[in-house]
């Protein structure tokens, strides 16, 4: 699996996790048919582990960035989006165009029609 493909599943991971509001390793389990969190791609597991270890603090630096909007209201895929490109810049392996132009990518596929947009702004300022 590319990290196109590792983003595009861990964005979903991360997208059931905030809709139901559960644990996230539950749905790799399931989803995934994987034995356990080991047998997974180190580039999903460093970036997930990122993702639960640092999810508030990555949540308060993008709702510093949106303007008279908090995090809570934008939708859940958006949310997740946001949140695996921050784990991104942490983890430092991409360069920032990269993280950015794979974020904008997977939102205009899989999100609403204009979200590309904030997200591509919020991402150049994060």
């Amino acid at each position: 699996m590319n990290r196109h493909e590792l983003r595009i599943r861990l964005m979903f991971t991360i997208y059931q996790h905030r809709l139901l509001h559960d644990d996230m390793d539950s749905h790799i389990l399931d989803n995934f048919e994987v034995d356990s969190l080991e047998d997974l791609d180190p580039y999903f597991k460093d970036l997930l582990k990122l993702i639960k270890d640092n999810e508030t603090a990555y949540i308060y630096k993008i709702s510093e960035l949106l303007h008279n909007w908090s995090f809570k209201r934008l939708n859940y895929v958006d949310q997740a989006i946001l949140l695996v490109a921050a784990a991104e810049f942490a983890a430092g392996v991409n360069a920032k165009g990269i993280i950015i132009n794979e974020a904008v990518n997977i939102a205009k596929k899989y999100s609403d029609n204009d979200s590309f947009k904030y997200i591509n702004g919020v991402l150049d300022r994060l």
